[in-house]
């Protein structure tokens, strides 16, 4: 039995929207969230410049998120309503993967997935403190992975009516775009966890001998994971697809609100962690305020520095030092040392 009778075209084009509108409705929870996060940290903190970049990459992809669910309820009217008065007249319709809408929807996961990309790229040129040299591969492989998915596009558009996206001509460049993008994604997620790694060590010394050294590791805990869901459902996606398996639309659309998600869990965790922080280390005595250095955005407790201090003094006149043994007496001429008379 052959795929398209257990698995129908139509049905997991269905079953896709549904779950796309869900995930995009947390998406959009989410972002709400993210941006109220950004601009009370804006204005606490006073991170402008990266708020700004935060702020506008997740509305970028909160609006092409809106625009590929759009896409979708339109093709879905068009196949299930239009189309739909013809004997298989849906399967018929989603078969078309020239049909302009198609192309679209396509054009819009590719700037989705690159969107990320970029910015995860840009988080590791600042937390590998602005090294250009640490690009080079990361950029290499951007580049490559946007030739890739918008080649398949420009494929996709030219294919003849009814070839199905498993067309030997469209293999190659599907396969090299999701193994290109989930490469440059575990590549930067591992050099960044690696340098958050690093940097704790050498502020190690800095703690005190019981302080707990967990802070690092919730950000790389948070990075794991976000990078763990993406991979795992890019992993999906590229597995379905080698299988010719209709179960890649559905994978295929669930990445497109997905990638919004991973992005403003970060942006959450992340806000709401320094928040509590800011919370915790403004109350107290001054001595617990004291004894907490802030390196990177986090608190580490410092150890006690005893600090020994020699006075020396030195008196400019001999005259003081027989003064320092004995009382002069009443009426002394301290500059000449003899008692005055009257």
């Amino acid at each position: 039995m052959s795929d398209e009778e257990t698995f129908p075209l139509a049905r997991a084009e269905l079953i896709a929207l549904f779950m796309e509108s869900m995930l995009f409705g947390a998406f959009t929870v989410l972002y709400a969230i993210a941006i109220w996060i950004l601009l009370y940290r804006e204005k606490l903190r006073g991170r402008s410049r990266l708020n700004r970049m935060l702020f506008g990459t997740s509305t970028v992809m909160w609006i092409l998120s809106v625009a590929h669910l759009a896409i979708d309820v339109v093709r879905a009217i068009e196949g299930f309503v239009v189309w739909g008065q013809k004997p298989d007249g849906t399967n018929q319709f989603y078969a078309r993967i020239s049909d302009p809408t198609e192309v679209a929807k396509n054009v819009i996961y590719i700037t989705m997935t690159l969107v990320a990309d970029s910015f995860v790229t840009y988080r590791l040129f600042i937390v590998w403190n602005r090294n250009w040299l640490i690009l080079v591969i990361p950029i290499t492989l951007l580049i490559a992975t946007a030739v890739a998915g918008y080649g398949a596009c420009v494929e996709i558009g030219l294919a003849k009516e009814g070839n199905a996206i498993f067309a030997d001509n469209l293999q190659p460049w599907i396969r090299s775009f999701f193994a290109l993008s989930l490469t440059t994604n575990l590549l930067a997620t591992i050099l960044i966890a690696g340098r958050i790694m690093w940097s704790n060590r050498r502020v190690r010394q800095y703690r005190a001998g019981g302080a707990a050294a967990g802070s690092h590791w919730e950000v790389i805990e948070t990075m794991i994971q976000s990078a763990a869901i993406y991979s795992a459902a890019l992993a999906s996606l590229l597995g379905t697809y080698l299988a010719g398996s209709n179960a890649q639309y559905v994978c295929l659309d669930i990445l497109q609100p997905l990638i919004g998600v991973v992005f403003t869990l970060i942006i959450i965790r992340v806000g709401l962690g320094y928040t509590m922080n800011d919370s915790v280390s403004g109350g107290g005595n001054i001595s617990d305020r004291a004894a907490v250095q802030t390196i990177g955005g986090h608190a580490y407790p410092l150890q006690p520095v005893a600090i020994n201090v020699s006075v020396s003094r030195t008196h400019d006149r001999a005259s003081f030092e027989a003064y320092d043994r004995k009382e002069p007496p009443v009426g002394s001429d301290i500059e000449s040392g003899k008692a005055s008379t009257n």
